[in-house]
């Protein structure tokens, strides 16, 4: 809460309380009953009643001394952060499907245990599992997924991955801003994507015509993020 917010609460709060101590009296005059010091036709103010040493409140308030709540303007807990310990083995329901490249990308697709490019290799996982699509197509998908202990160093993965990518001459390509990291480039035929999200990384290189279009390889990495949930310490949500 800002200075200026809780200068505001307390003198909603004053003014609140000074409105229930005269609620139902009449411009000009004290409350009937108690006139709080000041003089009433016919009496003294000696005579006359004072406010108490502490104003009453309505039932339910918690008074001016009781703890604030949070400003709703305030960015309060993450509601996805989690204190579990990264997967050891990345399930293979975190990984893509042949049926669902076969349906981003058209053609026929089998998956295929391993494979990858050397140069392009998580680094600092606390397990990784990778996936070849291959098929009739004149093309080849490989898919990694990584799990790290954080969401930060996932994010540090994906850009080592982008300066990786760099030293082996790849050349830089469109950013695909999704996740809470992401790194794109090219070589030749081939086309790489790495993002990150929740402590788990993906990385899709692809080889060919087909991954080198650029809204069916873009969909297919949104897919591909979205499965990697199931990687995630505290799974899809």
């Amino acid at each position: 809460m800002t200075r200026s917010s809780k200068a505001a609460g307390v003198l909603v709060g004053v003014l609140v309380l000074a409105g229930c101590g005269v609620r139902g009296a009449v411009p000009g005059t004290a409350p009937v009953g108690d006139s709080g010091g000041v003089a009433v036709a016919g009496r003294p103010a000696s005579a006359q009643s004072s406010w108490p040493a502490e104003p009453s409140l309505p039932p339910g308030d918690p008074g001016l001394d009781a703890p604030r709540a949070p400003d709703p303007g305030t960015a309060g807990p993450d509601p996805h952060s989690h204190d579990e310990e990264a997967l050891r083995v990345v399930p293979a329901a975190a990984l893509l499907t042949a049926g669902t490249v076969r349906m981003v990308l058209g053609g026929s697709w089998e998956r295929r245990a391993g494979g990858g490019d050397e140069c392009l290799r998580p680094q600092g996982a606390v397990a990784t599992r990778s996936m070849t699509y291959g098929g009739s197509v004149e093309a080849l998908v490989v898919e990694t997924v990584g799990t790290y202990p954080d969401a930060a160093s996932a994010d540090r993965a994906v850009a080592g991955l982008g300066e990786a990518a760099a030293g082996c001459g790849w050349t830089a390509g469109p950013d695909p801003r999704i996740g809470s990291a992401s790194v794109a480039a090219t070589d030749g035929p081939r086309t790489m994507t790495a993002v990150s999200a929740e402590g788990v990384l993906v990385l899709v290189v692809g080889t060919g015509d087909l991954p080198r279009d650029q809204v069916r390889w873009g969909s297919l990495v949104d897919m591909a993020l979205g499965t990697s949930c199931a990687a995630a310490a505290d799974g899809c949500h």
